[in-house]
């Protein structure tokens, strides 16, 4: 019998089994529990450690499998560089449970010119070394690969097939046990040799190798990020990025479609216009003047690591064309509060302006649209669930598919990617205190009921398709929300046919007060109760509203904003993460000062390698929650669900097919995970 199919509400559940929910809700608060002091992000309420941890082999074969490309390519960086060389794989896969034997190492063949670049010899040997250490990198990525396929089944038909996977047994593993006879060669070629040969290898090239070879310090030309890219798939602005059309499509279809909104008439007051002012004036009375503005990163403390970075807050002016798909074209922009306004037309000025709005868009991306506004505003979401609705209750079936993995993929990015020192410190244009301080500082800001999609949309003046026809992520995200909202309706229905059902539901009212308190999630602006009393959710309509948001934030919203790191921000010169010069004086040659501003390179190594394993690793699919949902009760609201993402789907190709918008297919349902996992 599935075990499902007794789903209930507290309220009508026989006084023993309400006895055994307070004792199993009991254990979940011993087990889930908040920190607010000890953590990375101190004052927001995260989950104490340590983090359960519910994720499977198939997550980590995906990671391990990005981690593998990116080896790759780093070798195909390094080898080319430093020696001609001819390398036979030679792989004997056998034994008991398919343990590959790597006893025979292939030869390294070739030579080294006794000067590197007029370099003193001593320089050569020391590439030589490297090179041999390259060789054996590369060998040992294909050995990983082997690993890698014996553990998801994906060997030749003669090799035994793994155990059953079972879940990760420890944080820190890169892949789960299959089986004891492979599972110390999967964790060695995975963990050790991927992730530990890779640190070592992107250390010498800092160290040493980058210095003699390009691909370390100030970039000769932009062609060498280009050149960062020898295996894994170009992202798509590469060599149109810097077209004003493409600038403006970022805005509506990029990787942070989340900023741009109306101009008001304040927004134009003490800006020197000159000869641009009657047309943005005319262009605000019409409606058709739309603004994206990074004020909030005044906030922001300059960065000295790697190098001395500067902090800009620019704010971008675009107008809708007269005709055509009516798309954005960029009319202006000032680079920080009190700075002139340049335009286009006007040179290397112009184009420096666009660079450091990308910029701005960028960091702006990372510390609030990603990091704060799905992470770590999801997070007390899934730990307040975990502590007051028991696992018989409908709303805990409905809402835990999509917190899988997020609690261990914020842990993970607290004691790696924003801790002092880390990736985030060191891409960032400010400090890594300022960062974190700015990223919390949003998620304390946020007013909950005010999130929901189609309010956030009207607040910022482009819900209405006639006067913002071109805006992709609107049309996608808004349809997404309203399927997801269908479904959580007709399940709610099925589960409380009355508000009397809702307001008995003392789980539902402990976990809104929970979410609420400050000793809790901190949620404000929860609940549809009087304003004067301690939040409570007292209709079906606001409830299915309310859940609708949390299930589309961590599934659509954070789709929309992941997954383009991989597809766009990796490239460093479409979407930098620092700046490294201020903003010229006066107009000088432009490539002198465009490379000036953007990153070292051993920077876009490091924004590469990042953002494409956090944008490459897709795990679950929105919609397909397996057996415990596909009941009797539910499994035709849920049915009706995956057709409409079927739907939207089909609708998005075809927009895509016949031209009619800015290309863009971030959200197409089949390739929305459920859950923050990455």
């Amino acid at each position: 019998m599935n075990p499902f199919a007794r789903l209930v509400l507290p309220q009508n559940d026989t006084p023993e089994n309400r006895a055994r929910r307070q004792q199993a809700l009991a254990e979940q608060q011993a087990l889930y529990r908040f920190d607010y002091h000890t953590t990375t992000l101190a004052g927001l309420p995260m989950a104490a450690t340590p983090v359960p941890i519910e994720l499977s082999l198939v997550w980590a074969a995906g990671l391990a499998e990005v981690a593998l490309g990116l080896g790759e390519n780093l070798v195909n960086i390094v080898l080319p560089n430093v020696i001609d060389f001819d390398i036979q794989i030679s792989l004997k896969v056998g034994g008991a449970g398919g343990v590959f034997d790597t006893s025979q190492r292939p030869p390294l063949a070739g030579t080294l010119a006794p000067d590197v670049h007029g370099r003193p010899n001593e320089l050569a040997s020391g590439a030589s070394g490297l090179a041999a250490d390259a060789a054996r990198f590369k060998q040992d990525l294909d050995d990983a690969r082997v690993a890698l396929a014996v553990a998801t089944g994906k060997v030749l038909p003669s090799t035994p097939p793994p155990a059953k996977p079972v879940p990760l047994p420890a944080l820190g593993e890169a892949v789960a046990f299959v089986g004891k006879d492979v599972a110390s060669s999967i964790e060695d070629a995975i963990e050790q040799r991927v992730v530990s040969w890779l640190h070592g290898l992107i250390q010498k090239i800092e160290e040493f190798l980058g210095k003699l070879f390009g691909i370390y310090g100030r970039p000769t030309d932009l062609d060498d990020y280009l050149r960062q890219f020898r295996t894994l798939p170009l992202p798509w602005p590469v060599g149109i990025y810097q077209t004003d059309e493409v600038f403006a499509q970022l805005r509506v279809a990029g990787a942070n479609p989340l900023v741009i909104r109306r101009a008001r008439a304040e927004d134009l007051v003490g800006l020197a216009l000159g000869d641009h002012g009657a047309s943005l004036e005319d262009a605000l009375r019409r409606g058709a003047l739309f603004v994206t503005d990074y004020s909030v990163l005044q906030g922001l403390q300059p960065g000295t690591a790697p190098g001395q970075k500067y902090v800009f807050a620019p704010r971008a002016f675009f107008e809708v064309t007269p005709s055509g798909k009516r798309s954005l074209r960029p009319v202006a922009i000032q680079t920080s509060s009190g700075a002139a306004v340049v335009f286009p037309g006007d040179g290397t000025p112009w184009e420096i302006a666009k660079i450091i709005v990308n910029m701005a868009d960028g960091n702006y991306h990372e510390l609030i649209s990603h990091l704060g506004l799905t992470h770590l505003l999801t997070e007390p979401f899934v730990i307040t669930t975990y502590r007051q609705l028991d696992p018989e209750h409908p709303l805990h079936v409905l809402l835990t598919p999509h917190f899988a993995g997020t609690l261990f993929i914020n842990y993970a990015a607290q004691t790696s990617l924003i801790t002092d020192g880390g990736a985030v410190d060191q891409l960032l244009t400010g400090t890594i205190a300022s960062s974190r301080q700015l990223a919390a500082k949003a998620v304390m800001a946020v007013n909950y009921n005010a999130t929901f999609l189609p309010l956030t949309l009207a607040a910022r003046g482009v819900d209405d398709a006639q006067d913002l026809p071109d805006y992709p992520y609107r049309d996608d995200a808004l349809a997404l929300w309203h399927a997801i909202h269908d479904w959580v309706t007709a399940y709610l229905q099925i589960y409380y046919p009355s508000a009397a059902d809702v307001i008995g539901d003392y789980e539902l009212q402990a976990w809104v007060t929970e979410l609420a308190s400050k000793q809790g999630g901190s949620i404000q602006g929860i609940g549809d109760g009087p304003a004067d009393a301690k939040p409570r959710i007292e209709t079906v309509e606001y409830l299915a509203k309310l859940l609708t948001q949390v299930i589309f934030t961590a599934s659509v919203q954070h789709a929309a904003v992941n997954f383009p790191q991989r597809t766009i921000m990796a490239y460093t010169p479409a979407m930098p993460l620092a700046a490294y010069a201020p903003f010229p004086a006066k107009q000088g040659a432009p490539a002198t000062q465009i490379l000036d501003l953007l990153p070292p390179l051993q920077m876009g190594l490091l924004q590469q390698a990042v953002l494409s394993t956090l944008g490459g690793v897709y795990h679950t699919v929105l919609g397909q929650y397996g057996g415990e949902l596909a009941i009797l009760q539910v499994g035709d609201a849920l049915r009706a669900f995956q057709r409409a993402l079927q739907r939207i789907e089909a609708d998005i190709h075809n927009k895509t097919q016949l031209g009619e918008r800015t290309p863009y297919t971030t959200l197409l349902p089949s390739t929305i995970p459920q859950s923050i996992n990455i």
